[in-house]
């Protein structure tokens, strides 16, 4: 079964219905999912808001978050998939907006940079990714984050498991780093590893907290991964390979709840 079919086959069993917003990817998130027969029971509408001017109109994307923070933005996203669940009366609504490429790029923002947002009256989730294919590879990846955002959330919500699957609260953003680190361990009688403190960009994070540890299997390797919290109420998720010791970055939660 397809993303866009699972989610409406999660869409049609909870009586929900969804909005589109986008921009890089130019209406394809809606095209898949109108794709599937019977989308017409809960898909409303999307809206292509390329320029500025008509995320303002449309999706009521305020003048002064475009001002500070740019079209390509968590901000941004943010208010475009608020907009359009309000402006087309849907449940939930997912955004996406980024830089395709291959121009447009900056050295604070590059080619490949996007935000995905999904809204419902209750979640503001906001994901962060860095793409690295060329301007269609791009468009794509960025459709299928959205699709796997909304229905991650469907297959979660209303469940507990959502927040002890996270550990954190629904109103954050989630940036996907995917680094090697060095990190500060302590061994522990298990002969396992908790960290202490890591290393990131030329910067040195001290842990102050440590939540949910699992193990995953993915890119042919075994992970043993923890959620630890630095100053600010940052939460991160760091990855052990279990066979080769290595530990890599996977992802980060920036501060704490946004307002809905």
């Amino acid at each position: 079964m397809t993303l866009e079919e699972q989610i409406g086959s999660l869409l049609v069993k909870q009586s929900l219905t969804l909005a589109t917003a986008e921009s890089c990817t130019g209406g394809l998130v809606a095209h898949r999912i109108t794709n599937v027969p019977g989308s017409s029971a809960y898909f409303v509408g999307g809206v292509v808001a390329y320029a500025n001017e008509a995320k303002q109109a449309l999706l009521g994307v305020q003048a002064e978050t475009l001002a500070a923070h740019g079209a390509v933005s968590e901000e941004t996203a943010r208010e475009m998939a608020r907009g359009a669940r309000q402006a087309l009366q849907a449940d939930l609504a997912v955004a996406i907006t980024g830089i395709a490429g291959p121009t447009g790029g900056t050295p604070d923002k590059p080619v490949g940079l996007t935000f995905v947002a999904l809204s419902s009256p209750d979640v503001d989730l906001v994901e962060r990714h860095l793409w690295t294919g060329d301007r269609l590879e791009n468009k794509e990846a960025s459709a299928e984050a959205a699709l796997r955002l909304v229905a991650g959330w469907l297959k979660k919500r209303g469940s507990k498991r959502f927040q002890d699957h996270w550990g954190l609260p629904e109103r954050v953003m989630v940036e996907f780093i995917n680094e090697s680190v060095g990190v500060d361990v302590q061994t522990r009688p298990d002969g396992g590893a908790t960290p202490l403190g890591f290393v990131w960009r030329s910067r040195h994070y001290q842990i102050e907290s440590w939540g949910r540890q699992a193990v995953e299997a993915k890119d042919g390797h075994t992970w043993r991964c923890h959620l630890v919290q630095t100053a600010g109420g940052h939460t991160w998720e760091l990855c052990q390979d279990t066979e080769t010791a290595q530990w890599r970055l996977t992802r980060h939660w920036a501060g704490g709840p946004q307002a809905v």
